[in-house]
């Protein structure tokens, strides 16, 4: 080989090494950084997340109902409540002397359900009987219960209300205990503001409320009351009706005792990502920022009534997208809810509300996503719909974001993201002295299809444990290949029906899955990992000290 040729392979050699440092700089400037420390904790981990709506209620008495309550009780989305609605279209009846009586064995066995998995029942008052209806002909047939019909309109006598409520929290507190049910929550309704739910005017709803706070308080002050559970889209275009209900609780006349405002614990809300099955006002697709902006904004009303602000809001539904029952049929975009972009959603909603109720005092102190989508049949596998799982009991990859939200320590402590702008959120506490947890989101909402580039991403960990521990790591993921049965779904063609050894693997493949093997390092100072996090993916990253 000549001189030239030599220098001219050297330089070709020295470039291409250049090149793939410069690259590899780069790559390493643009990681995002997730700083812990776990030293000293910041509060309590009261898991205010984890709690739902199971609808339709009567679902609950069958055998799927039994397990699928279990199952969301397993992946951590039932740890607190599980709101149903008491049916008292179901428990009226006509005595002998034309008097209304209640029987209440529905809802006894649907509550020890909840309450056998260690869970707390938050009870809808919902809908009107129709004894006691001023138009028995108000009413909505669902087909998918043999056209049961439920009725949606106003009492007769708003007496006849109350004396239901009466009787139901009498029931419950002879069933239970008043320790128990003190324990619950009783909201009066669902959704005044839509036809669907309700025919009368929002306005109508005040004495409805009045009355119900009324009969309640009649048989304990112990028992937390609310509402009034207004929609979430409409109620963003139209906030007067939340700004009424509030005026009317904190300074209006009560319609049941005459006095002044009316007795609530916590105020109900709805708010979403988006709307049918798709985005919202605010953007384009499924947007965290709109939904927190409905908090934000709804918080604000109730902060204009001094009567209110120590009052507690509660997020009585949300969801990626409402309109639970459209599909992709009618909606494409109403596949995030199959895929690895609803846990990403999800884990990047409760780090931003946690760092909110944190950072800012924010009153929000339960949030109940809303499954639903099952009351009309499910034709195939992964519709699309708002549910949990699939027609052949797929779980949806939303369950292990709850299962990783689960598996977060009692305590939390700080952890800053920087740069503060990347698309990264992260949460970490500890269990005891011996075990540290983070979960890190990147997630990017316009990116529907889960195709954006990765993060890189650099974490470090100040444990305040001994230099030379042996320290065990587990790195648990959500993404495209991981802990997400919808992708083999999808690559296997989307059998409609899957075969028996289909659905075999399929349910091999739909729980939480680690990324890696654990491994057994010993501690240097701070714990270091660095990894690539894809678009709308989730890491949960487990450190524990070995003895």
């Amino acid at each position: 080989m000549d001189v030239r040729m030599a220098r001219l392979l050297f330089g070709v050699f020295f470039l291409l090494a250049f090149s793939w440092l410069t690259t590899d700089a780069a790559i390493a400037g643009e990681a995002v950084l997730v700083e812990v420390d776990a030293r000293e904790t910041t509060g309590e981990n009261d898991q205010f997340w984890a709690s739902l709506v199971f609808h339709p209620t009567e679902y609950l008495s069958t055998p799927w109902g039994e397990e699928h309550i279990a199952l969301l009780r397993e992946s951590g989305a039932a740890l607190n409540f599980v709101r149903i609605y008491n049916q008292p279209e179901d428990a009226a009846y006509l005595r002998d002397d034309g008097s209304v009586g209640y029987d209440w064995d529905h809802f006894d066995r649907r509550a020890d359900l909840i309450l056998e998995q260690g869970v707390k029942p938050a009870v809808a008052f919902f809908s009107m009987p129709p004894q006691i209806a001023a138009d028995p002909e108000l009413l909505r047939e669902r087909p998918f219960l043999d056209g049961k019909p439920i009725y949606l309109g106003l009492p007769e006598d708003f007496d006849q209300w109350r004396d239901m409520v009466v009787d139901f929290t009498q029931h419950v507190i002879d069933r239970y205990g008043e320790d128990e049910v003190a324990d619950w929550v009783f909201m009066c309704w669902n959704e005044p503001d839509l036809g669907s739910f309700s025919q009368f005017e929002v306005e109508e709803y005040y004495p409805l409320y009045d009355y119900f706070a009324e009969g309640v308080r009649s048989v304990s002050d112990r028992i937390r009351i609310g509402g009034p559970s207004l929609s979430s889209g409409k109620t963003f275009r139209e906030p007067e009706n939340f700004e009424g209900f509030a005026s009317h609780v904190a300074q209006g006349t009560n319609y049941a005792t005459g006095e002044t405002g009316s007795p609530i614990d916590f105020l109900t809300i709805h708010t979403y990502g988006g709307h049918g099955a798709s985005g919202g006002p605010l953007s384009d697709y499924p947007c965290v920022d709109y939904m927190l902006e409905q908090q934000r904004r709804l918080v604000a009303i109730r902060d204009e009534f001094p009567e209110l602000r120590d009052t507690s809001v509660y997020v009585a539904e949300w969801g990626v997208s409402a309109s639970g029952g459209r599909g992709m049929d009618r909606e494409p975009m109403a596949e995030v809810r199959n895929s690895q972009y609803s846990p990403a959603f999800m884990t990047t909603a409760v780090t931003r509300l946690h760092d909110l109720r944190r950072n800012e005092g924010f009153p929000v102190d339960m949030l109940a996503i809303c499954f639903s989508g099952y009351e009309i049949e499910r034709s195939s596998d992964f519709e699309g719909k708002r549910t949990a799982s699939t027609l052949n009991d797929f779980d949806k990859p939303l369950l292990n974001g709850y299962r990783m939200l689960a598996r977060l320590g009692d305590e939390w402590v700080t952890r800053r993201v920087s740069p503060e702008d990347a698309p990264v959120t992260a949460l970490a506490a500890r269990d005891g002295e011996d075990r540290i947890g983070v979960l890190v989101t990147h997630f990017q909402n316009h990116h529907t299809q889960n195709d954006g580039p990765p993060k890189p991403i650099s974490l470090e960990i100040l444990t305040g444990w001994e230099d030379g521990a042996a320290v065990e790591a587990q790195h648990w993921r959500v993404d495209e290949t991981h802990s997400n049965a919808y992708t083999l779904f999808r690559e296997m063609g989307r059998p409609d029906p899957p075969t028996e050894e289909q659905i075999e693997q399929i349910q091999a493949r739909m729980g939480l899955e680690a990324l890696e093997e654990p491994r057994v390092t010993q501690l240097d100072g701070a714990f270091t990992m660095d990894f690539e996090l894809p678009c709308n993916a989730i890491s949960l990253i487990e450190i524990t000290r070995k003895n």
